[in-house]
């Protein structure tokens, strides 16, 4: 009787995993937008649909790795800015984005905002990375 309860429970597990690996279908479009601050490289991936699956990429000088910024929340806030914060906790700079929504109609061709670090404020530019059509 305990063998044959095993077997079932290993099974449903097996099942369960297997349905968690087919992953769930994705509900956002994928936004590519590139610009600098302070002579760095940063990368935007707006997810388009569902903001907060947005991420933010800094290339830091001498660096191979980008530092990793998410939104802090979900959603921008009443005046559709949406701060973007690290994922390594220890860094104190963080980027806030304009012009935020969970859904365009078209996504805008730039975005703007301010990067913060120290204290100190530093406007910047993404413009959308245009792919060319096959």
């Amino acid at each position: 009787m305990k063998k044959n309860s095993l077997l079932v429970l290993m099974g449903l597990c097996l099942i369960s995993f297997e349905t968690l690996c087919q992953g769930v279908p994705k509900a956002y479009d994928a936004v590519n937008y590139k610009g600098k601050v302070k002579g760095r490289l940063v990368k935007l991936i707006l997810a388009n649909g569902y903001i907060g699956a947005s991420s933010l990429n800094f290339f830091m000088l001498g660096k191979t790795k980008p530092l990793v910024f998410v939104p802090d929340a979900g959603v921008a806030n009443e005046l559709n800015r949406l701060k973007f914060v690290a994922v390594n906790k220890n860094e104190p700079a963080y980027f806030i984005l304009d012009n935020m929504q969970d859904a365009y109609e078209e996504t805008p061709a730039f975005i703007t905002g301010d990067y913060f670090l120290n204290s100190k404020k530093i406007p910047f530019k993404l413009a959308k990375v245009k792919y060319p059509k096959h």
